[in-house]
């Protein structure tokens, strides 16, 4: 298992990798294939049963009826990356967004009672945390120094979850969250956390001051900006984990899908970096873009 597990994650590194270089139509296109299965993972795990406490986890059933719910979010999972690609705006994406909430909204109260109020809120948070929440790479990697900037999405997640595991297998004796997921340790936590921010800042810092000089001269401490963004990633990362493995507590089932070998689904190995990707994201233009571009 570790030996399937490792191989399938340094393909999945060599891949993103490739992608991030890429960016563009590449990147888009990747994020747009797994934003359809990831909000479809979640689909099918919300439409299982809350679970009894303690009761033995199953796998998520392999199958479930795509439903008119499913369509409008795919239809409009598609739209959204069209117009992302075609305009880099986030005012047109709010729009897409507003008009899918909408949609839903008509379609609960035109059915009414025939679909519950419990599957339209599945709906909406499938689509607004996968779909909208992975886009924030593409708009990251499409920023003005998004080829500079789009790293800190792979370190926060990646390096924190990479040296949380290390750590934590290593030096994790006290469980901080014994009930969600018990394999994590405090220890693991808060090395996770401090290994994406001193992989940040050392990434920062060499970087920019050899291939970015005009920022390293705005900014001659720029370097631990880099590093606040990494910390920060990595924990807003770790949140996102908790957040997928809550959802299988919640339902009662292991893995989101069986799609990557020794990982489950794009849930279960693309969580830190859904959450991560937003944070970095809105990091970068706060502290980085606005005062570069001042």
């Amino acid at each position: 298992m570790f030996i399937k597990r490792a191989i399938s994650a340094i393909t999945l590194l060599a891949l993103q990798v490739l992608l991030f270089i890429l960016g563009g139509y590449y990147l888009a296109g990747a994020l747009l294939l797994i934003s359809i299965i990831g909000s479809w993972e979640l689909s099918k795990a919300f439409a299982c049963k809350n679970a009894v406490p303690g009761e033995e986890r199953v796998p998520l059933p392999a199958k479930k009826k795509v439903d008119y719910l499913d369509i409008i979010g795919f239809i409009t999972i598609l739209a959204y990356y069209i117009i992302m690609v075609l305009t880099k705006d986030i005012g047109y994406l709010f729009m897409v967004v507003a008009c899918f909430v909408i949609a839903i909204l008509f379609v609960y109260v035109f059915s009414f009672p025939k679909v519950p109020i419990d599957r339209i809120a599945a709906i909406a948070f499938s689509f607004i945390y996968c779909p909208v929440m992975l886009s924030f790479i593409y708009l990251t990697r499409s920023s003005e120094l998004g080829t500079f900037l789009i790293w800190f999405i792979l370190i926060s997640s990646w390096g924190c979850d990479t040296f949380a595991y290390l750590i934590g297998s290593a030096f994790g004796k006290k469980k901080i969250f014994p009930v969600l997921s018990p394999n994590k340790s405090l220890a693991g936590c808060i090395g996770g956390i401090l290994a994406s921010g001193i992989i940040s800042g050392v990434y920062g810092y060499f970087y920019v001051k050899n291939k970015l000089p005009e920022v390293h001269s705005e900014m001659p401490y720029f370097f631990l900006i880099a590093a606040a963004i990494g910390l920060v990633g990595g924990l807003i990362g770790m949140l996102g984990d908790l957040v997928a493995s809550g959802i299988k507590r919640n339902k009662g089932f292991k893995d989101y899908a069986k799609l990557i070998p020794g990982h489950g689904g794009i849930m279960d190995r693309f969580d830190s970096m859904i959450s991560t990707a937003p944070a970095v994201y809105v990091l970068s233009l706060l502290l980085i873009l606005n005062s570069f571009n001042q």
